[in-house]
């Protein structure tokens, strides 16, 4: 059938910063990037792309298996610029491949190749295999190269997750424009540019993509929620990432949740409610609102495996540089929380110190029923790793094995019969060899 759906409103505040810089206006549409899958259910896909001007829009998305037409959608993506469609493919198959055919006014579109797969999630009980590739700190404007990119396009994911520093906007305050109307139109093309880096156009063809932010696509180095231009950058992280939500009301951000078969991934914002580094104890790094709305989706959850995806590393203590540790009163209670709850297969996956490890939090450390909580730190994809002289300041007690200080990336691996799930937890180079191997058993992450 052919229906329509309505395209994300652009706010006020993107409005006014656009009309600033339209100026003639270019007869045709083409596509200028994209098409890319974000949020991703067992029964629908939401479909993000960018073209170059205000036209009419078909989408068509076909059964890879039998080539019939599943659904249609008609609508209008209007101005002013960034012109994004952003829609909801409904009513699919679980576990199934689809892909799509798009016109713009009447005349259709040659989509980049690899041809765009659009694979759904697996259902709750089905205890199928499901493969989750991450990583954090992506300068592509520095470090372009291709390789570390098709790697991950190698093992074919069933969703990438940026981890924080998808792009890196600019180390002073002072090089941003001066109004709220001109720094929310430089953010949008900062966006924009890395949207259109070549090097990971096979990603997006090939896997559902989720990102929340950390401190430089956010803004300047170690911002946090007194950051002058925070609303302008979710302004634009909301244009360029289709994630299935932006915080919650009263706390707008980038965490959200979603879940994968029998894994449920919950993205954390460690930025808009952050506390000055100056601020006295207890500071907070998530913020009241943000770990209410975390326990009660844990609370909820009857997934095998918790999946919590933090901007900055979790578990490990590194003075001077930036992690949970930081913020020690709300980690220890929110750990307190967790156990005393009961709450089951927690794992953390983290980024941003620009370099790979694995750390460990042991089992019962204070003699009660507790199981271990492991913490996988990929950084950086493409930004400058930390220089091997400066390696040995890196102390951590927790860690499992030696860090990676090269360019990686992480892998998440579940699979196993029902009743009895297992879940890998993998570093890669950028060549995709395996640097960091750890196996749990669903059963270890039960306490007990």
């Amino acid at each position: 059938m052919l229906g329509f759906v309505q395209v994300r409103a652009v706010t006020l505040a993107a409005i006014l910063t656009c009309l600033t810089s339209m100026g003639t206006v270019v007869k045709g549409a083409h596509l200028v990037a994209g098409p890319m899958v974000g949020s991703l259910t067992a029964h629908s896909a939401r479909l993000w792309f960018e073209i170059n001007n205000s036209d009419r829009v078909k989408v068509q998305c076909f059964d890879a298996n039998t080539g019939q037409l599943q659904s249609a959608y008609g609508f209008t993506v209007s101005g002013p610029p960034p012109f994004v469609a952003d829609l909801n493919l409904a009513n699919l198959r679980s576990d199934h491949d689809y892909r799509i055919k798009v016109d713009l006014g009447g005349v259709p579109v040659r989509l980049p190749r690899p041809p765009l797969v659009i694979h759904t999630a697996p259902s709750m009980g089905a205890g199928a295999a499901i493969t989750l590739a991450f990583g954090s700190c992506a300068n592509t404007a520095q470090y372009a190269s291709p390789r570390i990119w098709k790697s991950i396009a190698a093992t074919q994911p069933l969703a990438f997750i940026f981890a924080g520093n998808a792009f890196y906007l600019p180390r002073h305050l002072k090089n941003f424009p001066y109004t709220y109307v001109h720094a929310a139109r430089f953010i949008m093309e900062h966006y924009q540019q890395a949207r259109h880096f070549s090097g990971f156009q096979r990603l997006l063809r090939i896997s559902a993509v989720y990102a929340t932010w950390d401190d430089r696509d956010f803004g300047t180095p170690h911002s946090n929620r007194n950051f002058v231009f925070r609303r302008q950058s979710l302004q634009a992280f909301e244009s360029y990432w289709p994630n299935p939500d932006y915080g919650i009301a009263h706390a707008p951000g980038t965490f959200c949740h979603f879940r994968l078969g029998d894994v449920a991934v919950f993205l954390l914002d460690d930025r808009s409610f952050r506390s000055s580094a100056k601020a006295p104890h207890p500071r907070a790094m998530l913020g009241w609102r943000q770990l209410s709305w975390l326990k009660s989706r844990l609370m909820r959850s009857r997934a095998t495996f918790k999946l919590i995806v933090d901007g900055d590393p979790v578990l490990s203590d590194y003075p001077g540089h930036e992690s949970w540790g930081n913020f020690h009163h709300e980690r220890a209670a929110f750990f307190d929380w967790l156990f005393g709850h009961a709450v089951t297969g927690v794992v953390f996956l983290s980024g941003h110190c620009r370099f790979g490890e694995l750390s460990v939090r042991p089992a019962n450390v204070h003699g009660l029923d507790q199981y271990p909580l492991y913490d996988l730190t990929s950084s950086s994809l493409a930004a400058a790793p930390v220089r091997t002289p400066k390696a040995s300041a890196w102390i951590n007690p927790r860690r499992v094995g030696v860090p990676f200080f090269g360019h990686n990336f992480g892998i998440i691996r579940v699979g196993g019969p029902l009743g009895n799930r297992h879940i890998i937890l993998e570093l890669k180079d950028a060549r995709g060899r395996t640097l960091i191997s750890q196996t749990i058993l669903a059963r270890q992450l039960t306490g007990g």
